[in-house]
């Protein structure tokens, strides 16, 4: 990790030739026409395609204006480049919007997102352990989670290799076992175990369908503190945190940006964020659930956060590597990006979500009133697939969803796409949506309180749909196909045409894809 004042020397890097991406073999014709590239100047003098150009952060100047940076922050060709210092292009949805905040929560005028990008040189790091990494998130080393949470200085941390968040500070491997085996079960003197704690609440015991609680459970929650205080990390405001190459990861954690303001995370791999103790809650739903406590990435009570070119995963942990235990599945995971608590004016675009269930909930509960006039979000060139559910389930929030591409590739778990809860505002155009054999077209939309949504666009296995009117066709309570607000009067954005969104977003979406350095 680079440390003010003296940093550590920076390990190799690969050469920084040109790397200049080709439009996908076997695009037609008509399809490369529709993408909207233009010609820009590369690093090298050489003419190269490029996508619609997007203004430079002050800190890049003509430098990234060369290699073609875009909207979303994607390289058509060019150079590698130094994402660290890179902002949100102007009109890149909600977290590039500038104007008053909503005014009970923060006294401010909301700005574009720039992150880390006015960072002094000794507030830059470089990471490749989980330690360095918390360490840089909170400005000294061994620093608390509150340093981190509440510091407010502009910051770049660039990741490279693989992190895993279930390491000791010495770089010791942990196990779920190493946080059990801390904690007593009352007065018994015996470790904690979840399989003690199964055998126990079976609610085909002794125990019955009652909620769990006692010395077992609350073992459970000593063991799931314990681990929370290892594997969970906060995010302060002013940072950019950015993977470097193409192999960038963080697994094992839970990434928390809470009670932030302007942060950007960008080309990383957040994956498995594994709950080791999951509670049984036999009143969720009429047969129970297991639940679980960590997202990949959290955002809460934030604003101007802008998540771009990562991807979302279980990793080692598969839904369908996971046992059935009292009939249920034995969930280890909770969202893959969740934006609650008011978070707003969010941007995540160009991001690959697999294999996954509960994917990204904008809004936490029905009884947050307060969350009125908040969780404003875009989602744009995002790669969905084999997803559950959730993408997204919306309360209060104005969210836009455009040119996504959502596959299904079996029918397995899958439940429902896009998720209207109360008083929400989904508007979704251009979306390409491929669905297996076995899978409801009826089943993409979802109603859980909501009355609304806005569907225009739609392509289904490569032909145009009204999937809203598929839905409302077969639905006891039928959604009015109407937003309470336009996209167009909050940015400017330009959209492409739905017949190219799946070439488009598989080339482009996703970690490793922008290949960046470090700084030179």
């Amino acid at each position: 990790m680079r440390t003010p004042p003296s940093p550590r020397p920076r390990g190799a890097v690969r050469p920084t030739s040109g790397r200049a991406l080709a439009v996908p073999v076997g695009v037609p014709l008509a399809l490369r026409l529709a993408l909207p590239l233009t010609l820009a100047v590369g690093a090298a003098g050489a003419l190269v395609a490029v996508g619609q150009p997007a203004a430079a952060s002050p800190a890049h100047g003509a430098a990234a204006a060369a290699v073609g940076q875009t909207q979303g922050g994607y390289q058509w060709g060019g150079d590698r480049a130094d994402l660290g210092r890179e902002t949100i292009a102007p009109g890149d949805g909600w977290a590039a919007w500038s104007g008053p905040t909503f005014p009970e929560r923060v006294e401010r005028q909301a700005e574009p997102t720039t992150g880390g990008a006015a960072a002094e040189p000794a507030e830059v790091y470089e990471v490749d352990t989980w330690q360095e990494l918390r360490d840089a998130l909170s400005g000294r080393a061994g620093g608390s989670q509150n340093d981190a949470r509440f510091n407010q200085t502009p910051r770049i941390v660039y990741v490279t290799g693989s992190i895993d968040a279930f390491t000791a500070a010495d770089g010791t491997r942990l196990t779920c076992e190493d946080f059990a085996s801390q904690v007593t079960v009352g007065d018994t003197g015996e470790p904690f175990s979840m399989d003690d704690y199964i055998a126990h609440y079976d609610p085909a015991g002794p125990w019955g369908w009652t909620d769990p609680s006692g010395p077992l459970e609350e073992a459970r929650v000593r063991a799931a503190s314990l681990q929370a205080a290892r594997t969970q990390q906060h995010v302060g405001s002013n940072v950019t945190i950015v993977g470097v190459g193409d192999d960038a990861q963080i697994s094992g954690a839970n990434i928390r940006v809470r009670d932030a303001h302007n942060v950007i995370l960008r080309n990383l791999t957040f994956s498995d964020a594994y709950d080791c103790f999951p509670q049984w809650d036999p009143g969720d739903s009429a047969t129970g659930n297991w639940n679980s406590a960590y997202d990949n990435v959290s955002l809460w009570t934030s604003t101007s956060v802008w998540v771009d070119h990562s991807t979302f995963d279980d990793g080692a942990h598969p839904a369908d590597s996971l046992p059935v235990v009292f009939g249920r599945p034995y969930e280890i995971h909770d969202g893959l990006l969740d934006i609650t608590h008011g978070s707003d004016l969010v941007t995540a675009s160009y991001n690959k979500f697999l294999s996954h269930d509960k994917t990204m909930l904008i809004g936490s509960s029905d009884s947050r009133t307060q969350d009125r006039g908040q969780h404003r979000v875009t989602l744009h060139h995002n790669y969905w697939q084999d997803i559950g559910q959730r993408a997204p389930r919306v309360r209060f929030g104005n969210v836009h969803a455009y040119n996504n591409y959502y596959r299904q590739t079996e029918a397995g778990a899958f439940q429902y796409y896009w998720g209207s809860g109360k008083e929400s505002s989904l508007v979704v155009e251009n979306n390409a949506v491929s669905l297996a054999n076995g899978v409801d077209p009826a089943h993409v939309v979802g109603a859980f309180g909501g009355t609304m949504l806005s569907e225009s666009g739609t392509w289904l296995n490569g032909r145009p749909v009204d999937l809203l009117a598929v839905y409302n066709a077969t639905a006891s309570t039928p959604l009015a196909d109407e937003a309470r607000w336009t996209p167009s009067d909050a940015y400017r954005y330009e959209m492409q045409p739905t017949i190219a969104v799946p070439w488009v977003v598989k080339a482009r979406a996703g970690a490793g894809v922008l290949d960046s350095t470090l700084p030179r």
